[in-house]
């Protein structure tokens, strides 16, 4: 168990260090309807297990998602609450953590917030966290994390669409 926390400790932390750029991106015009093609519930295998992301239809300027990451021995490993929300003429991704027993790893008025960076019809890009549609029902995930020491480590999930 101790193992697993370490590892989930070092995720948030990567994820602290992709959400600061050295230089902040000029904004990139948006709405949530640039991002509305990730409506869903998705399916797909990367970081060891199978995730699962299921997307809300855009509201009011938002889009809520959900994230759970069930490793390949069937135990679950930790869940997501996300967000894809318009702000200040953009998009930004809000991101918040928990453990399998819904403890939070954030503090409570805490989240990650990841502005967009990237924008075509088939891709979001939010600093270093991509979403990229390659088939009607297919889309990659994939985050860059800065490692202690030596390169980035890419980690990638394809997701499949699939019906509830």
């Amino acid at each position: 168990m101790r193992t697993i926390a370490a590892c989930l400790a070092s995720f948030a932390v990567s994820l602290a260090f992709a959400q600061a750029p050295q230089v902040q991106p000029p904004k990139i015009p948006a709405t949530i309807t640039d991002a509305a093609w990730l409506q869903g519930y998705w399916i797909g295998e990367g970081m060891g297990g199978v995730g699962e992301d299921n997307w809300m239809p855009p509201s009011k300027g938002v889009m809520l998602g959900t994230f759970r990451l069930t490793k390949s021995d069937g135990s679950k490993e930790f869940y997501e609450l996300l967000g894809i929300e318009e702000f200040e003429g953009s998009l930004r991704l809000v991101v918040k953590h928990f453990n399998t027993d819904w403890v939070g790893w954030e503090e409570k008025d805490f989240s990650y917030k990841f502005r967009l960076t990237k924008l075509t019809a088939d891709e979001v890009v939010f600093g270093a966290l991509a979403f990229q549609r390659t088939a009607p029902d297919t889309f990659i995930f994939r985050i860059t994390m800065r490692q202690k020491e030596g390169p980035p480590k890419v980690e990638t999930i394809t997701f499949r669409k699939k019906a509830l």
